[in-house]
């Protein structure tokens, strides 16, 4: 590929908040307007003074680079956003805010597949946080 990629330690904290949310939302290999919907209010949490239009480009990039990875590479991928995440915010403050953002992310479409719940253990584990997933 000749697109330069940014190294997931140069992702700023909303980088990386993005990239978490968009792999789970890729997870089922679609994204629905409800998980969208859930990201934004997430970014509004963390970050009130960001632009939405910034943050709709890291999205659109977010996805593009995921889209294109095999499972292994979105794997690796993932692991290295959580590690950079916890490099930003304390464990309390991602069990408090981004653990209900993301339970509320599984819940948006009305479907939990199995992608999706491997991809919230290995949040959880990488993390250190517990996400409620709603039974079905």
């Amino acid at each position: 590929m000749s697109e330069q990629k940014t190294p997931v330690s140069e992702y700023s904290p909303l980088e990386l908040i993005t990239y978490l949310f968009s792999h789970l939302q890729l997870a089922d290999n679609q994204i629905d307007w409800e998980e969208k919907e859930v990201w934004e209010e997430a970014l509004t949490k963390f970050f009130p003074d960001h632009t939405p239009e910034r943050a709709q480009e890291i999205f659109q990039r977010a996805c593009q680079l995921i889209i294109s990875m095999d499972n292994f590479e979105r794997k690796n991928h993932l692991i290295t956003v959580c590690d950079q995440l916890k490099k930003h915010f304390s464990k309390d403050n991602l069990q408090s805010n981004l653990s209900p953002r993301l339970t509320k992310l599984i819940d948006a479409d009305g479907i939990i597949l199995s992608a999706e719940t491997d991809v919230v253990s290995l949040i959880e584990e990488k993390l250190d946080i517990k996400i409620d997933i709603p039974d079905e």
